[in-house]
This record gives structure tokens, C-alpha cells and sequence, in this order.
């Protein structure tokens, strides 16, 4: 039974195009699920359970937080988040101020993504056409939160680098969806496309026990680090640059996802 209703936030290079092409892909006898790179959770959430053990670790101490108040504390996060305004004013006010608890760091987070364009948390959300960005329903996004609240019931929340997690989590039945940043056009605030050190994640995953899936941007760089693998060319929408108006192949962006396993075969069923 999946769950595509549920999403807690849009993130740069979220998988919500693509989960549903993924997903198919990930073995059924697996017993661990670990996303290295959790961001916006979109294909953990997508699925009630993947496996007995699921863990959603992220590097960026802000996505690990808001993850955890909305796991342990999510009527404390509802309340501070209920009275929030879809206004420019308000959201000015939370991108330059200071919070102090844990809760009003998640709220100030949530708030800033949810309302702004393109999930960037830079620029108040406006719309031309349709209730969305700043104006978007107040009503569903707290129904959102008890939502993800019980679906994190069970998961582990982590916040550590990602060599370090998935040796410590790798066996025989272990598996590991990654989603890094990209080798180009990315625009994560902890880890720039610049300083990703793409050829340790390379190395640490060659030498696991157990299987991964990778998706990655589809480029030179990338094809030869990962060359003898299984690769899918996939292509999705760029919703940022979605824009009316414009040729469709522009707004086309093309990626890699690489495995240790056969997922050819499995492709071709999706």
C-alpha cells in the first residue's frame, strides 16, 4: 500500500517524480532500509514499510531536527505551527530571526520551506493560478504532521556523515538508497556540488555487504565512476524551471540510478 499522500517537505532534488519508478526497483527481502541521504524522505515515505529496521539520516542538522520534533514532539510542533500566516511579513520575520528550542528551530524550518518558492527557504512563495506556495491550505498541513508522525513511528532518525552511517549499519541484508547531492546543478546550503567528495561515496559503497540504489545526475563524471555497474537512464520534470511557455525539453532533466544488484530486468516491468 503506498502512501503518496504523505510528504513532509519539498527539498532540492526530492524524488517525488521519481519514487514511483523507484520503488519497484528496491528488493522485497531486504531487512534494513537506510537513506544516507534523507532530505525530503520522499521515497521512504512512500511505502507504509520497507523493512524491519528503517533509518532516515541527513548531514544537514536542520532536516534531522524537524524529522525528530515531528517524530517525538508533533502536537508541540502543531502548536507552535498553527497560527503561522501564508504572509510575507511573517515569513521575512522567521527568515532573519533567531530561535532557541529545538521545536521552534523546527517550526521556523518548516515554515520557511513550505512557504517559499521552490522549497528553497529564500524567497516568499507567490502564485499566479492556484492555491499553493504561501497561500497554501494551513488545514492539511497539520493533518500532513500527524501523518508522517505515525508513519516515523519506528524509524530511526540519525545525523551523521554518510561513510561513517553506512559502515555502521551494512550487512548481508542491509540496503541503502542514495540520494547525494549531484555532481552539478544542486543547491544543498550544507554540501555544495563543489565539496562533495563524490569518489568516497564511491568507495565506501563498493565495499559494502550489502545492496544499494543510487540516483544520481546523468553525467560524464559520474558514468565513469560507476562504470561496470547497472545503470537505468531515467528523465524527469525540473519543477523549479517548470514554467509556462517553455519547450518541454528544457524542463526535462536527465539521471543515472546505478546498483550493485540486477535492476535492468526489474526495470522493465516498471
Amino acid at each position: 500500500m503506498t502512501i503518496d499522500k504523505k510528504c513532509l517537505i519539498n527539498w532540492v532534488g526530492g524524488k517525488r517524480l521519481l519514487r514511483k519508478t523507484i520503488a519497484p526497483l528496491i528488493p522485497n527481502d531486504i531487512k534494513s532500509y537506510i537513506e544516507p541521504f534523507g532530505g525530503g524522505a520522499w521515497v521512504l515515505l512512500y511505502k507504509d514499510k520497507w523493512a524491519d529496521l528503517e533509518i532516515y539520516n541527513d548531514l544537514d542538522g536542520r532536516l534531522a531536527n524537524l524529522f525528530r520534533i515531528v517524530k517525538y514532539h508533533p502536537n508541540a510542533f502543531k502548536e507552535e505551527l498553527q497560527y503561522l500566516l501564508g504572509s510575507r511579513e511573517m515569513f521575512m520575520q522567521f527568515l532573519n530571526g533567531t530561535f532557541i528550542t529545538d521545536i521552534q528551530r523546527a517550526v521556523q524550518f518548516y515554515f520557511l520551506i513550505t512557504r517559499s518558492f521552490g522549497g528553497r527557504g529564500e524567497t516568499f512563495g507567490t502564485v499566479k493560478k492556484c492555491s499553493g506556495g504561501a497561500s497554501k491550505s494551513q488545514k492539511n498541513v497539520l493533518e500532513r504532521i500527524d501523518a508522517i508522525h505515525n508513519r516515523l513511528d519506528k524509524v530511526l532518525i540519525e545525523n551523521r556523515d554518510f561513510e561513517k552511517l553506512i559502515k555502521q549499519y551494512d550487512f548481508e541484508n542491509a540496503f541503502f538508497y542514495c540520494d547525494p547531492p549531484y555532481s552539478k546543478g544542486c543547491g544543498y546550503e550544507i554540501t555544495s556540488c563543489a565539496d562533495f567528495e563524490h569518489e568516497r561515496l564511491k568507495n565506501t559503497l563498493q565495499n559494502i555487504k550489502g545492496r544499494f540504489l543510487l540516483s544520481y545526475d546523468d553525467s560524464p563524471k559520474i558514468r565513469e565512476l560507476y562504470k561496470g555497474y547497472e545503470m537505468i537512464e531515467v528523465e524527469r520534470l525540473n519543477g523549479i524551471n517548470n514554467r509556462e511557455g517553455t519547450n518541454r525539453t528544457n524542463k526535462m532533466f536527465k539521471e543515472l540510478l546505478i546498483a550493485n544488484y540486477p535492476i535492468q530486468e526489474l526495470f522493465k516491468n516498471v
